[in-house]
């Protein structure tokens, strides 16, 4: 690992959360913790070094007191910090938010103060590229995605790719800080996320993209209401229990995503964009995650009760052989539409793994989960 490094780090998002060696980091680290690993704590360490020594200068003013990339009008910040991304892409799985999130936890313990500046550094770049929309702002996955796809004109509002992730890292960042115009870019991205979501029956969910995706809906953590009340959670967190949206308590906001998976019929298949999809990122194990999530919050059997039916769910769908467990999943779009089986956290395997294993500890009342940087705290 600590041989392909730097080349690594180098590569087309090559130093983000999930696709490069942020992920690196948290693992280092569990395994520096779990087993006392010396080794493994300072192989940590040269990661988040590498890491923030690949911090790019950004460009764009600083969102409070002058007008962003998208003309954004400014927010009550001040002026003088120095604007970082990493390979000018805005969003939390790849990119300037997630190592953000990154730089926040682990980053202060490994690096101290430098990392905090640079979270804050990418703050101020990430309201820099925000764009205004007729409510609030949103994002472009960020000049360098656009740079090898001009035509991919689309605006995501869920976690993944989107306002709902980036929105995740300012208020957290507002949390951490105190600097307020993290927490109003924060509800900025708030706003225009409203516009885009559905809310009959005491429900939540935003639609996956515009243009062209917004009638789909789908459920999962990455682009459906999991990941969104991701956000709803950390609102609460930074800007305390009575505040809201529209004179909702997020805390309202939060049950109400959890009631779009909870009341949608799933994990029965439900097309198109969902089901049939079991992994972390986009189907089951991940929706099960967000209610075990939930039952740690609040207590409620129920909760718990849903988490085991995705995930009996699940089991049932797996294909158990000689060379053990693994699971296929759905693409309806293709004219094959079961997938290979993946070994990776968000498609795969070891994904599904690590939340059978939550699920076991937590039905004998063991609340403990990983500390994921880009994850908001879910203690009661």
């Amino acid at each position: 690992m600590d041989s392909h490094l730097a080349a690594m780090a180098g590569e087309w998002a090559g130093c983000g959360l999930f696709t490069g060696v942020g992920g690196w980091a948290v693992v280092l680290d569990e395994l520096a913790d779990a087993a006392d690993d010396e080794a493994a704590r300072e192989l940590a360490g040269r990661v988040l070094a590498v890491i923030a020594a690949r911090a790019s200068a950004g460009d764009g003013a600083v969102y409070g007191g002058t007008a962003g990339r998208g003309g954004t009008a400014g927010h009550g910040g001040t002026a003088g910090h120095e604007l970082v991304h990493w390979h000018e892409l805005t969003e939390i799985l790849w990119g300037t938010a997630g190592i953000g999130c990154l730089m926040l936890t682990l980053g202060r313990r490994y690096l101290g103060p430098r990392a905090t500046e640079l979270a804050v550094g990418a703050g101020d770049w990430l309201l820099s590229q925000a764009e205004q929309a007729a409510d609030g702002i949103r994002w472009s996955l960020g000049p360098g995605y656009e740079a090898e796809r001009p035509d991919d004109k689309r605006r995501f509002p869920n976690f993944a790719h989107g306002a709902a992730g980036i929105g995740f890292f300012l208020a957290r960042l507002a949390q951490e800080t105190g600097e307020t115009r993290f927490l109003l870019g924060s509800l900025a991205a708030t706003e225009w996320i409203m516009t885009t979501v559905r809310t009959d029956d005491d429900t939540c969910a935003a639609f996956h993209h515009d243009p062209g995706g917004t009638e789909l809906f789908t459920l999962g953590w990455c682009h459906g209401p999991p990941g969104l009340g991701w956000l709803f959670r950390q609102l609460e967190l930074t800007a305390g229990q009575a505040a809201g949206w529209s004179g909702t308590p997020w805390r309202t906001w939060l049950r109400w995503t959890a009631r779009a998976d909870s009341a949608s019929g799933i994990p029965e298949r439900r097309e198109p964009g969902f089901w049939d999809n079991v992994s972390r990122c986009c189907g089951s194990a991940g929706v099960a995650e967000f209610f075990l999530d939930l039952h740690r919050l609040e207590g409620r059997p129920e909760d718990l009760a849903f988490a085991v039916t995705l995930i009996d769910d699940l089991l049932g769908r797996a294909i158990s052989d000689q060379d053990g467990m693994r699971w296929s999943n759905y693409e309806y779009r293709k004219p094959e539409p079961d997938l290979p089986p993946e070994t990776t956290y968000l498609q795969g395997a070891p994904g599904i793994g690590s939340t059978l294993l939550r699920l076991h500890r937590q039905l004998a009342g063991d609340l403990w989960t990983v500390r994921w940087p880009h994850a908001p705290a879910w203690e009661a």
